[in-house]
């Protein structure tokens, strides 16, 4: 390819080259399980990560009253254990699918 002078040394691109190469518009490419379980975990971290921005840093009203719960003894009652275990047993689940 040579240089043209006269576009300050870029090379010379005839028109309508880039025709010859038009895409099918039909095509189709397929990824596999794997790689759109990714897609969709990055969906999902964005938008995790959206909503964590909108929210304030710290939220005072929820920081005291769980401050008063801990000392109330609350986080200790066997309702809550059974209810955060499955929470968290949840939570496991989900990454075991990952």
């Amino acid at each position: 390819m040579s240089m043209n002078r006269v576009t300050g040394g870029l090379p010379y691109v005839q028109p309508n080259l880039l025709d010859k190469f038009q895409v099918d518009k039909k095509a189709k490419a397929e990824i596999s399980d794997t790689a759109q379980k990714l897609v969709d975990l990055r969906a999902a971290v964005d938008t995790g990560r959206a909503a964590l921005e909108a929210l304030p840093d710290v939220r005072e009203e929820k920081l005291a009253q769980a401050r008063q719960r801990l000392q109330d003894g609350h986080y200790q009652s066997p309702e809550v254990q059974k209810k955060m275990s499955g929470i968290l047993q949840g939570v496991l689940s989900k990454l075991d699918e990952l």
